[in-house]
């Protein structure tokens, strides 16, 4: 692949029936996916694992819907993030985002402190997830707006809020 293709060129040729143009797409982000559905809740790595195939079976039969206005990424964290909730909904165990149990952050650096693990596991999912999008995944907060179906304005509110409690979360767990 030539270093000029991105990611949307590539999804165009998916979307024209050449789906082995894929497979960049897949190797690209099966990593990050997967750290995404994990971090969704108490799900174990096998779950996530067939989720993430979900999300690229999803990727093959929606793909004329694709459209070459939007990013590929969005696109596809907003499917990943739909499989993940009709999963829950059919399980029958719709959590509610303070009930998360979230433990350690897969695929993360080793090198992050733990404290600062432990702060961001203890943000609710609904502030947790907008950070993560933001910080790990590098993703604008237009684009966080579009994956979370919301307004880029309520995504700047949750992000003031998520570091004003990762802050608090941050110094509880150092003053002990």
């Amino acid at each position: 692949m030539p270093p000029t293709e991105t990611d949307e060129m590539l999804m165009q040729r998916v979307a024209a029936g050449r789906l082995t143009e894929l497979a960049p797409l897949y190797a690209r982000y099966k990593g990050p996916l997967l750290g995404f559905l994990l971090n969704r809740g108490s799900l174990d790595r096998a779950t996530a694992e067939d989720l993430l195939h979900t999300v690229f079976e999803r990727i093959i039969t929606y793909r004329t819907s694709w459209g070459a206005g939007q990013t590929f990424r969005s696109w596809v964290y907003t499917i990943a993030r739909n499989v993940h909730h009709d999963h829950c909904r059919l399980a029958g165990r719709m959590p509610l985002a303070e009930a998360y149990d979230f433990g350690a952050l897969p695929l993360e650096e080793e090198d992050t402190p733990t404290d600062c693990r432990g702060a961001l596991a203890a943000l609710p999912d609904h502030y947790r997830v907008v950070v993560e999008l933001a910080w790990q995944r590098n993703m604008k907060y237009a684009e966080i707006a579009r994956v979370l179906d919301t307004t880029e304005a309520n995504i700047k509110v949750r992000m003031h809020r998520a570091c004003k409690r990762l802050r608090a979360n941050y110094h509880s767990a150092n003053k002990s």
